[in-house]
């Protein structure tokens, strides 16, 4: 575990890059003022949160990320979801490879009802011609990805 000395200084580092980087100027939509925690964070000045650290609550018995996986991407997206629907999170028990699965198939079930009724994304990209159909395969097939 990171002594309070470290945790503190990367509160301190995280505000700070938002800050530096106009994270807060972004947000329009979001009215800092308004919000308890920034309320005393304030600069009279700048009107943004000027290098006050982020409070840190220390909590016990909550998921965590296996210690030698550098990939936090199916991790977060999963806290996230759990913070999002307002479920709680799993003291323990954290199964990744379920979890990527279990959103690849998301996915790929979206990708298909998407192709079958012909919708396009909404990007920059130009459309791509189609030489050929291909058919869709079938849905209820498990596809393993390694």
């Amino acid at each position: 575990m990171k002594s309070s000395l470290e945790i503190h200084k990367l509160t301190v580092m995280l505000s700070t890059y938002l800050s530096d980087n106009k994270f807060f100027e972004e947000t329009s939509h979001t009215n800092w003022t308004n919000l308890d925690e920034y309320r005393n964070k304030m600069s009279q000045r700048t009107q943004l949160v000027n290098q006050h650290p982020f409070e840190i609550e220390y909590m016990q018995n909550i998921m965590q990320q296996e210690c030698n996986s550098l990939n936090c991407g199916v991790f977060v997206a999963e806290y996230a979801e759990y913070l999002s629907e307002g479920m709680n999170t799993p003291s323990v028990g954290f199964e990744e490879e379920y979890h990527r699965m279990r959103y690849t198939s998301l996915l790929r079930n979206y990708g298909l009802r998407k192709a079958k009724k012909c919708y396009v994304s909404d990007n920059d990209d130009s459309p791509r011609l189609r030489i050929k159909i291909l058919p869709l395969s079938d849905e209820s097939g498990i596809f393993s990805i390694k």
